[in-house]
Parts: structure tokens; C-alpha cells; sequence
């Protein structure tokens, strides 16, 4: 292994992947990835709103549509929460900067692309990004993270929807600092579902601010070849050596950062006595049955289930052979950020222990396993 593949990679830990519990601040999460190691994160959009609005407990709330937005996030037209949020970026990269880190990506903006050309939903998402790309630029992210519409009623074509992320791109490119955009594919849906698929999309929106956000955790559910959760079929051998010939043929140029997670192979499924089962039936997820394996089933890479605290067998440290799949990426070339992105729901939501610490320690622990297993 060469150092200098190591020099040209930034390691760091999503925001999100520790905790879900209201308890845990920013600061929080902060202290958690400074002491395990990191200096650099990736911050959730809504865990921004969250720590602006505890700074600011007077704001109004968002009069986004419920059916548009996520989390609580602000319309395009709430201008005093827009300000709000472009005001207090300062502090929030002072205070990463407080604990030794930089912030290198703002995610996600969702359900943004494969609108109907000229529709009142495709109006309103062009406006959306129009606000979040300058905040991008005030926080002085270098990448925004895009994740693939999952919404059955975004049906445009693949030629469209090239068209938007080529108009996404350039927004972009006009900030300055300037923004790249990060396309990542998300397994719960149905249509947009692959990295092949956003990989196909982001050739077609052919702009040089236009790569790829690659997720371990989103191969081995992928609908037409990953686990299916509900019977544990899925993402073979032979289905694992197609994916990963196709994945090396990507130039890694386009792979403008990687995110790691581990996926439990569904061993025992959904509905038939899963762990998870429970969590499913309170969540009732329109979304489905992969995105409830992608939010409880994504332990860290190396280290295993419950951030290693509930590995009996081989089946509990995961399936998604992550070590393969991020040699065959360092073997396209890729360098860039390496942000591990891990979820646990039933571990992550509780607020009785301290879940920063803990899994941000597993992703320390992590990151020396996946530098011993560099082979290229």
C-alpha cells in the first residue's frame, strides 16, 4: 500500500450516523468525531435546521407543503428562515473549526430531479435549489449531495432529468466558492435505484461539476440485483462479480466522494422474525421494506452490528464486502472525501447512553481496518 494513496483521501463521519436522539447537538457530534480522530464531517441538512432553530427558538415554522418537504425543512418563500440559516453559517463553520474540523458536505437535497418539465412541483424544486446552493457556498462545503428521487410520481425521462442535474450543476458552479454536485443513488425506490442508473444520469447531465456519490450501503439493495429484505434472496456471488466489472470501468474523476456502511445480509427477513420488525411497524415507511434495511441494517464496515457490540457470527459484521468494492473504487482512480454513513436505528435512537462516542469510535476503528485492507 502506498502512503500516497492515503494522503489524497479525506476521511471523516456523517453527522447523521450519530444519533438520532434530539439530545445529541451538533456540538455533540462534534467533540465525538474530534476525539475519535477525524477532521473532517458531513452534516445533514436537517440536523442545520435543528441547530439553528435551538439557536434561534423564535423562528416561525416552515409553511413548506407537507407532501414537498422532509423534516421540517423551510419553503423557498420562508425568507426569514432562509436568513436565518445563511446567517448562522459562519458559526457553524467556526465551531466545526473549534473542534479541529472542516465541514466537506451538505446532505441530502432529495426528490429534486425526474419532475414533469415546467410543473408546478419542477418550479418549486429549481426554486428550493436556488436557496440551498448559496448556503452550500456560505458553508463552505466543498460537495452537496443529491439523492436519487424516490417518489413514484417523478417520471420523467432520463434525458430530462439529465437536463436537471445540468442545470443543478451549473447553479453550482456559479457559487463561489463554487459547489460540485454529488449524485448518490438510493435503493428504496423503484425507478432510480442504482449507482448504474445515477452513473447513466450524471454522463447524461455531462457537466464537469456533475459526479458521483458512491454508498456501499445502496449496492446490496439494489432493487434488480441486491438482498430483498422481505426473503433474503439476492446480491449472489455471480451478481456481486457483474456489479463490481461494471463499478471498474467508472473513471474516478466522476466520484467526487465516497460514503461507507456496511448492510446485514437479511438473514432472517422482514415480517419473519427480524429484529427489525418492530421498528417497521411503528415507522410504517411509505418507502418500503429496503428503506427500513437501510436505516437499521447498516452497521460499520469491520466492525459489526450494534458498533460491535452484538457480533455472535459472520452474519452480524455485514454482506456488503466493503473492502472489495472500495479497492475496485481506489483502482478507478477515485480520491477524494471518505465519509462513513452508518445507520442502526434501534441502537441510534436511544438517548440513555452516549451514541456519538460510540459509534464514532467504531468508525476510528474502521478506518485503520480499511487502510490495513488497501491493495492496489
Amino acid at each position: 500500500m502506498s502512503s500516497n494513496i492515503i494522503d489524497q483521501l479525506q476521511f471523516g463521519a456523517a453527522t447523521a450516523s450519530l444519533g438520532f436522539s434530539s439530545k445529541f447537538t451538533l456540538e455533540d457530534k462534534f467533540k465525538a468525531i474530534q476525539n475519535a480522530g477525524f477532521k473532517y464531517c458531513e452534516v445533514g441538512f436537517g440536523g442545520y435546521v435543528e441547530w439553528v432553530r435551538q439557536k434561534l427558538p423564535d423562528l416561525p415554522a416552515s409553511t413548506c407543503p407537507e407532501e414537498y418537504g422532509e423534516g421540517g425543512e423551510p419553503d423557498p418563500s420562508d425568507e426569514e428562515l432562509w436568513e436565518a440559516l445563511y446567517g448562522k453559517a459562519e458559526d457553524l463553520k467556526a465551531l466545526a473549526a473549534g473542534y479541529g474540523l472542516t465541514i466537506l458536505v451538505l446532505q441530502p437535497l432529495n426528490q429534486f430531479e425526474a419532475w414533469t418539465p415546467g410543473s408546478e412541483r419542477h418550479q418549486w424544486c429549481r426554486r428550493k435549489a436556488e436557496k440551498w446552493l448559496p448556503l452550500c457556498s456560505k458553508l463552505g462545503v466543498q460537495h452537496l449531495q443529491v439523492g436519487s428521487n424516490d417518489k413514484p410520481e417523478a417520471t420523467a425521462s432520463f434525458e430530462e432529468i439529465g437536463r436537471d442535474l445540468h442545470w443543478l450543476a451549473e447553479l453550482g458552479a456559479k457559487q463561489n466558492p463554487p459547489v460540485k454536485i454529488a449524485y448518490e443513488s438510493w435503493c428504496f425506490g423503484e425507478r432510480l435505484a442504482s449507482w448504474e442508473d445515477t452513473w447513466e444520469l450524471v454522463q447524461l447531465g455531462d457537466h464537469p461539476n456533475l459526479g458521483l456519490c458512491l454508498d456501499t450501503a445502496h449496492w446490496p439493495l439494489a432493487p434488480s440485483y441486491g438482498y430483498d429484505p422481505t426473503t433474503g434472496e439476492g446480491f449472489t456471488d455471480s451478481q456481486f462479480k457483474d456489479m463490481i466489472g461494471r463499478l471498474s470501468k467508472v473513471p474516478g474523476e466522476k466520484i467526487f466522494y465516497v460514503e461507507l456502511s456496511d448492510v446485514l445480509k437479511p438473514v432472517v427477513p422482514l415480517g419473519k422474525g427480524s429484529p427489525f420488525d418492530e421498528w417497521r411497524i411503528k415507522a410504517n415507511s411509505p418507502r418500503g421494506d429496503r428503506f427500513v434495511w437501510a436505516v437499521c441494517g447498516r452497521p460499520v464496515p469491520f466492525v459489526g452490528r450494534d458498533a460491535g457490540r452484538q457480533v455472535k457470527s459472520e452474519d452480524d459484521m455485514g454482506a456488503a464486502r466493503v473492502m472489495e468494492c472500495f479497492n475496485t473504487l481506489l483502482k478507478c482512480g477515485f480520491k477524494g472525501p471518505v465519509m462513513w454513513e452508518v445507520f442502526e436505528a434501534l441502537s441510534m435512537e436511544r438517548d440513555d447512553e452516549d451514541v456519538p462516542a460510540l459509534y464514532a469510535n467504531a468508525m476510528a476503528k474502521s478506518k485503520q481496518k480499511l487502510i490495513e485492507g488497501i491493495a492496489i
